[in-house]
């Protein structure tokens, strides 16, 4: 007897990844660049391929000819609350063709006025884009800049109470920092 199989039936090549901020990243310092530390400071939820690269905290794609659609969300805020400094604030995914050399790919970013009397207490950035990898070492990885009022530090939210002052949600699980990566081609 024989037996005709159809399509991919375990669909072994399907490759997605995610990981979510679950410790805030404090005390970055004014207009400073910094990764997010989603290797030291985060949970990964999804991984089918395995290659998440905890200590450059960046995901290698799987495919060197694949498509893949890239989100991001990230909470930024003043370090301490009461103290509304953000005047301008920045996310990007980042992507290294070579696997080291890491290029704003594309982000988010947040200007509330032209002045210091109105500077913001936090912001949250997202986005999502279309990318082709090209080489086999392609990694991606999420960055984030801020610029305070007076020098003060910045941080990044794990979570969406966490991201705002007074109101909050019943439950505190809502991750308001992660980077998804799914491969559609």
């Amino acid at each position: 007897m024989s037996q005709i199989i159809c399509g991919n039936v375990i669909e072994t090549a399907k490759e997605y990844f995610q990981v979510n901020l679950t410790t805030s990243q404090a005390g970055i310092a004014d207009a400073t660049q910094a990764t997010v530390d989603f290797g030291g400071s985060g949970t990964v939820q999804y991984d089918t391929k395995s290659n998440f690269d905890s200590s450059n905290d960046a995901y290698l794609l799987d495919s060197s000819s694949g498509v893949y659609l890239i989100s991001f969300s990230v909470g930024l805020s003043s370090d301490a609350i009461n103290t509304e400094v953000l005047e301008d604030a920045g996310a990007q995914v980042e992507v290294a063709t070579d696997g080291s050399t890491f290029t704003g790919l594309f982000g988010a970013s947040y200007r509330p006025n032209d002045d210091d009397g109105g500077a913001g207490g936090s912001v949250h950035l997202s986005g999502t884009s279309i990318y082709k990898a090209t080489t086999a070492t392609t990694k991606l990885r999420l960055a984030v800049i801020a610029d305070t009022n007076g020098g003060d530090t910045y941080e990044v939210r794990r979570g969406v109470n966490a991201n705002m002052q007074s109101l909050t949600f019943s439950t505190d699980t809502g991750h308001i920092c992660y980077l998804s990566v799914v491969r559609i081609a």
